[in-house]
């Protein structure tokens, strides 16, 4: 079983939607993903780790950050 997501037009969803059906294919409604936004701990967190509170230096590599855990 293959997921696809497609965009369809508005004026031509009905029509795509009754050949899928014909073909067997199963239509899931999607889920918009919202967007996540820190809550202001984590902003403040963050915003300090750029700036190198709490640690040596400011964070300019994450991956090397990581490293040095």
């Amino acid at each position: 079983m293959e997921t696809l997501i497609i965009n369809i037009p508005d004026k031509k969803s009905a029509l795509v939607k009754k050949l899928l059906k014909e073909l067997g294919v199963t239509i899931n409604k999607s889920h918009t993903h919202k967007a996540h936004i820190p809550n202001a701990l984590t902003a403040k967190t963050i915003d300090d780790a750029h700036k190198g509170i709490g640690i040596e230096d400011p964070i300019t590599n994450i991956e090397d950050f990581v490293r040095s855990l």
